[in-house]
């Protein structure tokens, strides 16, 4: 049975890889964007070129609830059909103890716990009534800081702790239409005000002396949506990044 993916954030960055990687391999492909419509056509192009069975695009702004509302009924009326959910899109702002505001964790909340949290909820609403052949799946993106925390982007950590939090409950309310995993990535692309050789330096800082490549979280969603018997389970995608500890982000060097 072919399958169908509706990926947040697909546009650019992660997303694109993971869209690019199941458009090979002949996935329908959904390809979510907030902002960036150009990015978001030219995904699109590219999953057709790379032999996806089709790719649509799909614009919708996460931080508010009526809009990720219906997000995933947009999908399905599109395609006929989401069997694979990748929650990628995430807010990524900086803050700390000192500058933390109220309006900062509301807006880190919305994108980052709320919206993954809702469309898995929505995937599995639409999976218990559809009973489909092959199990639906939501595959959300988090971070390897998660396992080992330090104290900057305050406000994008607690909201991704949450959002890991959920992850074995979710997938114990959403059983047994619906399966529910997470990535948790390492350094992947050039962060903050990093340059380019302050990001190959804090590449290597991983147990592995490298980090990850955005192929490998590609191919891990790939690993999970074809591991039917998975669910609950956060796979950390890093390279031992988090096995190293570190007194600050990634993103302020080494």
């Amino acid at each position: 049975m072919s399958r169908t993916a509706l990926v947040t954030g697909g546009a650019k960055r992660i997303g694109r890889a993971i869209s690019l990687r199941l458009a090979a391999q002949g996935y329908g492909v959904i390809i979510h964007y907030r902002n960036s419509k150009v990015e978001a056509e030219k995904t699109q192009a590219d999953c057709l070129e790379a032999g996806a069975r089709m790719a649509r695009i799909i614009h919708s702004d996460l931080s508010r609830q009526n809009e990720r509302h219906v997000l995933v009924d947009r999908a399905t009326e599109m395609s006929g059909v989401v069997n694979l959910l990748v929650n990628s899109a995430s807010l990524f702002d900086y803050d700390d103890a000192s500058t933390f505001t109220h309006q900062h964790l509301t807006e880190h909340l919305q994108t980052n716990y709320l919206a993954p949290v809702e469309l898995t909820m929505a995937m599995h609403r639409l999976a218990t009534a559809s009973k489909p052949d092959t199990l639906s799946h939501v595959v959300t993106l988090l971070d390897q800081k998660l396992f080992n925390l330090n104290t900057d982007y305050m406000t994008y950590t607690l909201a991704k702790l949450a959002s890991h939090s959920s992850i074995r409950y979710l997938a114990q309310c959403c059983a047994p239409t619906l399966r529910v995993n997470a990535i948790a990535p390492g350094l992947t692309f050039v962060s903050g005000e990093m340059g380019h050789e302050d990001f190959i330096k804090a590449h290597r800082i991983a147990a592995l002396g490298r980090s990850n490549t955005v192929e490998d979280i590609a191919a891990s969603v790939m690993l999970l949506d074809e591991s039917q018997s998975i669910t609950g389970q956060t796979l950390v995608v890093d390279g031992g990044q988090h096995l190293v500890p570190r007194g600050r982000d990634v993103a302020f060097g080494t």
